[in-house]
């Protein structure tokens, strides 16, 4: 069996959605935008090294979403260069058009990563919406096209996509880290993903004959 792939399009896409290794990394948040609150829960999620929120005032409901966690540092100011060439990955959402533009060339002339929210011609990376069954992500971009139609999306797959892929995803994940890496291992995994049975279980959230399913296919390796 082939994969598949869709026709080559013009123009092409503006972006490619990338994982991108947050380990070791520091993440600089600047303003108190309305889509800041979301980017810091998400922050949260990832393994950030560090993750600095700046901002000459910071509203208390901004302040708490950063509380009990280390890694969070709060800075009552404006950044300056030092701030961006210090950042691995910058999020910028304030309301000064001059600055965000100023806060992009700091980024670039660093080679540093920015998402400019609502600014697609500012932005080096768009962010995308989350979807979470862990370990399981679901991202969804449009680019900064039609960012609003994303979010709907994803509100769709939160309501619809049944728990069990959650289940489904850590057993597999499981037995992956049991097993010894190489082709034999691809193979079984992949047979396991085609198996007649598994979207049912998935959908059902059959612990128990997802476990088995995947033990069955082991023991033939």
């Amino acid at each position: 069996m082939t994969d598949t792939f869709p026709p080559y399009t013009t123009p092409y896409h503006r972006a490619l959605p990338i994982g991108l290794v947050t380990t070791c990394r520091t993440l600089l948040v600047i303003g108190i935008g309305r889509d800041i609150g979301p980017r810091l829960q998400h922050a949260r999620l990832f393994d950030w090294h560090a993750i600095h929120l700046m901002w000459p005032e910071l509203p208390r409901e901004l302040v708490e979403l950063t509380e009990g966690d280390p890694r969070f540092h709060l800075h009552l100011r404006l950044p300056t260069e030092d701030d961006i060439a210090r950042a691995d990955v910058i999020i910028e959402d304030c309301e000064d058009h001059e600055l965000a533009t100023r806060i992009t060339a700091w980024s670039r002339q660093h080679r540093r990563l920015i998402n400019a929210i609502d600014k697609p011609e500012l932005c080096d990376l768009y962010y995308m919406s989350l979807v979470f069954r862990d370990p399981l992500i679901l991202a969804i971009t449009s680019g900064g096209d039609a960012p609003a139609l994303a979010a709907l999306l994803r509100k769709q797959l939160e309501q619809n996509l049944s728990p069990g892929w959650s289940t489904a995803s850590t057993l597999m994940a499981e037995a992956r880290q049991q097993l010894p890496g190489g082709q034999k291992r691809k193979d079984l995994l992949r047979s396991v993903a085609r198996h007649p049975d598994l979207l049912r279980l998935i959908e059902a959230d059959d612990k128990q004959g997802l476990k088995d399913l995947i033990e069955d296919a082991v023991h033939r390796l």
